[in-house]
């Protein structure tokens, strides 16, 4: 077993944390990929399913799985090993119905899909093969993995056909927790030449109705302008087919990335609009919403989540990847990375001239969508330096209010200015409003503007400091020594944008934070303990 090196506290009850984990045996940190994939929160602990790689392995891409408490303290971390047929790509989804035993979805080197099993406490693994169906040998892609209240597992996945021209179906697949195949089916619509059915997402409903949401198109990343529909298929438990929703391609809309379902039977597609500009006919363009259908899967409306940069780029790029009900189930809450354009560096060249290297992040977002379609509010999160890019991978209900998300970091510096591995896992657990500081979603925007009020917290801190912008005026900050010496520095200007802010290897004693925009300048003064 792998012992993590802890970058930030947990005293907090809502908290964030990134997580660095040695290359196994070795004790040396390791660079490589690692994420949060896939979270189960229970009343005590929290689960998770993540990418993991480590050069010490015969492959070094695998699957890890986590546990940590509530304040989010990680208890324990397996790396799974390859067991030289399966080597455990990209972990989709989890679940478990005891608490020991986990299930996920991984493909290997033969890019076959098939469902991990994993006791937590024996680190005994299984691997439950799943075949393409119509075309022995097929290549069979993607996973997305769901479960029912029976002990059953669903996947969806992307079969390929065998006839030329015809790109690929979706296979459904259900079986038990044996590995045990049910049935498998087919659906998707008929691929016409060089048309393709994506799955990305699964449902089981309370009664065991199943909902597998498909992206249907034309568009590969080149060529012409494609054509794109949404496609909602509804199974019963057995496998048949019981109602098809499709959009009109004159819509644009595409992949459905997550489905969430109310209390009436209404359904939500996270998803994507994308539309063909006369200026760009070889490149899609477009960004996210969410579809909403009644209960007899009709399509009612849609809201739009446009929070593009100017000029924008592919819908895929903008688009939400999760979606649950809100805890108080009146609307929804929306998660994904939504790229910004930055500052990546400014500096001063040999001539004396201000010259500054433009670049894009990607940022953690949340979105809540009442009931009455309105956008509630929008959360935006960076951590380490406020340079890094966030990816958001998961997000759960917490048992006692608020979410739990999982995700990853990664910072080009973060090696040679911090020691820290470029990409690390990292965990939030935020409010009901999205909020790491207590009370942020009651902080007016106005106010802080006019009097250019700097929110840190905690303070005292111990490990991280959390500011938060909410003003939409571009302000640049700077984290100063009691010396006078810059610490670090970086812009902001996004409305409700929580910045955490790593201070574990900073000297304990006293730091400014200061803020300047065009409505003025100030500071304010924080303890490191």
């Amino acid at each position: 077993m792998l012992l993590f090196i802890f970058t930030q506290g947990y005293s907090q009850v809502f908290f964030s944390r990134t997580y660095s984990v040695p290359e196994d045996g070795t004790g040396i940190v390791n660079t490589y990929p690692n994420w949060l994939s896939a979270i189960f929160p229970t009343d005590s602990l929290i689960f998770a399913f993540g990418y993991s790689a480590d050069t010490t392995y015969k492959e070094i891409y695998g699957t890890a799985f986590y546990t940590f408490n509530w304040d989010g303290k990680l208890l324990d971390y397996y790396h799974i090993k390859d067991d030289s047929l399966h080597n455990f790509f990209f972990p989709e989804g989890i679940h478990t119905w005891d608490g020991v035993t986990f299930y996920t979805g991984f493909n290997h080197h033969n890019r076959q899909e098939s469902i991990l099993k994993l006791n937590r406490f024996t680190r005994e693994q299984t691997a439950f093969e799943i075949k393409n169906s119509i075309y022995p040998g097929g290549a069979i892609v993607f996973n997305n993995m769901s479960a029912d209240n029976s002990g059953y597992l669903i996947t969806a996945s992307k079969v390929e056909t065998g006839v030329p021209l015809q790109w690929r179906k979706v296979q459904v697949t259900k079986m038990d927790t044996s590995g045990h195949i049910l049935w498998q089916k087919i659906i998707g619509k008929d691929p016409i030449t060089e048309f393709d059915n994506i799955p990305f997402s699964t449902l089981v409903d309370k009664n065991g109705f199943i909902y597998i949401g498909i992206g249907y198109t034309s568009y590969f990343g080149l060529g012409a302008p494609g054509e794109y529909e949404s496609l909602l298929y509804k199974l019963d438990d057995d496998g048949n087919t019981k109602k098809i929703y499709n959009s009109q391609r004159k819509q644009g809309f595409c992949f459905v990335y997550d489905i969430a379902k109310d209390e009436k039977g209404w359904l939500y597609l996270s998803s994507d609009y994308n539309y063909n500009e006369p200026q760009f006919p070889y490149a899609n363009r477009g960004y996210g919403i969410v579809q909403i259908l009644d209960s007899s899967m009709t399509f009612k409306d849609y809201v739009k989540l446009d929070f593009r940069y100017t000029g924008g780029g592919a819908a895929y790029l903008y688009t939400f990847e999760k979606i649950i009900r809100t805890n108080k189930n009146d609307g929804v809450i929306v998660g994904g990375s939504i790229p910004i354009k930055d500052t990546l560096i400014q500096f001063t060249d040999s001539i004396q001239r201000i010259d500054t290297i433009i670049g894009f992040h990607e940022l953690l977002n949340l979105v809540k969508i009442n009931d009455s379609k309105q956008i509630e509010w929008r959360k935006i999160f960076r951590i380490r330096n406020g340079k890094d890019d966030g990816y958001l991978y998961d997000i759960k209900s917490c048992p006692t209010g608020g979410y739990i998300i999982a995700a990853s970091s990664y910072l080009d510096d973060a090696f040679e200015k911090n020691g820290d591995p470029y990409y690390m896992s990292w965990l939030l657990r935020v409010d009901d409003d999205g909020c790491l500081i207590p009370g942020c979603g009651t902080v007016r925007n106005k106010n802080l503007e006019s009097k250019q009020e700097i929110v840190i917290y905690p303070n005292p801190a111990s490990n991280y400091i959390i500011l938060l912008h909410s003003s939409s005026e571009k302000t640049h900050y700077q984290i100063v020594s009691a010396e006078g010496k810059i610490i670090d520095e970086f812009d902001s200007y996004l409305s409700d944008e929580q910045i955490i802010i790593p201070v574990y290897h900073y000297n304990p004693g006293s730091y400014f934070v200061k803020a300047e925009s065009k409505n003025g300048s100030s500071s304010k003064v924080f303890i490191k303990q």
